[in-house]
């Protein structure tokens, strides 16, 4: 008897599981599997002959796909840790009793919730080198003005990345995601027990000392999940640097200045919509998703065990 109510009790919860895994079947692993078939054969439109792993041995000598992955990294090194640290800040500021801190609060976020293809269209007039804003800016403090997005040369050196254009994006990407980052970890503020921070205030902690002892301690599940959000979704961007890099408009189907702005999506879009080589696309697809996985994986095995859950 107890059996059979055990197996009762698993069909019923195997069937209220089963709505979600349709869909993660459908719309995630089902895809997964059908781009790495397509990735073993030559497939330009037509499915071709089957290549095995040749696309995937082609990629590891291609010198744009490897410097579309070092844009990649470039990129998520350059935003991540900014947007998460502004948005501690910011979070840390509207968590204190200020006035219209309800409306602050919508004001940051709001970026958020618009149309990443809208934002990349105001900010590229923003940058516009011609009539832009940004060299408005520059012009009413004496400063020389930037060619901006189309700028290919780099911030540091003039070969290495970030190029001027590339970090463009980046700074609008931080600011984009600034809201997010900072509601979020409000919301891992206000789970933090009042009882703990007074304790620690009756114990002599105060200011920095409080923040790093107790406050910041105690924010690392929201830390930890931020992170690995932002990191698997700046490895994967694509609206904000395709319609900011021209959209292929002015410098061919992927829109890039001279490549400076190919992330590792941007490379997939080019030579799968672009140059139709399909199966070729499919295996930098792949390769980028196992990318993600890596990092995710990094992630949980150095960044999980420091989390510290409030009792």
């Amino acid at each position: 008897m107890r059996r059979a109510e055990r197996w009762r009790e698993a069909a019923e919860g195997y069937l209220f599981l089963a709505p979600a895994l349709l869909i993660i079947g459908a719309f995630h692993v089902w895809p997964a599997v059908y781009v790495l078939y397509m990735s073993l054969f030559r497939w330009d439109i037509l499915q071709g002959a089957f290549l095995g792993f040749r696309n995937y041995q082609h990629l590891a000598v291609d010198a744009d796909f490897l410097r579309s992955l070092l844009l990649t990294l470039v990129y998520a090194v350059g935003t991540v840790p900014l947007e998460m640290a502004a948005g501690l800040a910011l979070a840390l500021i509207l968590h204190q009793r200020l006035r219209f801190r309800g409306l602050f609060r919508l004001l940051y976020f709001l970026p958020y919730v618009t149309s990443q293809v809208a934002v990349a269209l105001v900010w590229s007039w923003v940058f516009n080198p011609s009539y832009g804003a940004a060299n408005g800016l520059l012009a009413s403090i004496g400063a020389p003005p930037q060619r901006w997005l189309l700028e290919p040369g780099g911030i540091i050196a003039p070969d290495a990345p970030p190029s001027l254009a590339l970090a463009a994006i980046m700074l609008v990407t931080v600011w984009y995601y600034l809201g997010f980052h900072a509601v979020v970890f409000l919301s891992g503020l206000t789970s933090i027990p009042s009882e703990t921070i007074d304790a620690a205030r009756i114990d002599g902690a105060a200011g920095l000392k409080l923040f790093r002892y107790i406050t910041f301690p105690l924010l690392s599940p929201t830390t930890y999940f931020l992170l690995l959000i932002a990191t698997i979704g700046a490895t994967t961007s694509f609206n904000l640097i395709y319609v900011m890099g021209g959209g292929g408009q002015a410098f061919g189907c992927a829109g890039n200045p001279l490549g400076t702005t190919q992330v590792a999506a941007l490379f997939v879009f080019d030579r799968f919509w672009c140059q139709t080589k399909l199966g070729y696309a499919s295996a930098a697809a792949f390769t980028l998703g196992l990318a993600v996985l890596a990092l995710s994986a990094l992630n949980g095995r150095f960044f999980s065990r420091r989390v510290v859950y409030a009792g």
